[in-house]
């Protein structure tokens, strides 16, 4: 059981760092459109490229979406972003601050379910609880 509890934590904490990484890229990425003044060009976005990391994991058209999506939010904040370029690297390092209080969270889940599952009794037979009834007569 303490086994299955450290595979679940390796697969929470890979697929809380890939989450991070993936918002940190695309926090990025939205921060070199801003500098080069093309954050409302719809083409840049349509064509970003999906990173060789993240290809075999991502749907083609969940990334449309997300692309889709990210250039609604930049034409309802036209008038904010200059404003949220100059702010993308502390953006970033809050996705990162995040990342760490959260994988924090999940290893000390971890560590307490581990510890819990230590105190819990065995089920294997103790010797005490083995003794026969021939052998309870005999001692009476």
């Amino acid at each position: 059981m303490k086994v299955a509890v450290w595979i679940l934590f390796g697969m929470l904490a890979a697929l809380w760092t890939g989450g991070a990484l993936l918002m940190s890229e695309l926090t990025q990425w939205g921060a070199e459109l801003l500098a080069v003044g093309e954050a409302l060009n719809a083409e840049p976005a349509a064509q970003w490229p999906i990173p060789a990391w993240m290809s075999p994991w991502v749907d083609p058209a969940w990334a449309q979406a997300a692309q889709e999506s990210l250039m609604w939010a930049l034409q309802l904040l036209r008038g904010f972003l200059p404003m949220v370029g100059s702010a993308a690297g502390l953006v970033v390092s809050l996705i990162w601050v995040l990342w760490g209080l959260g994988a924090v969270l999940i290893l000390g889940l971890a560590v307490g379910a581990h510890v819990l599952l230590g105190r819990m009794p065995s089920k294997r037979a103790r010797p005490e609880a083995n003794v026969s009834l021939n052998d309870a007569s005999a001692v009476l």
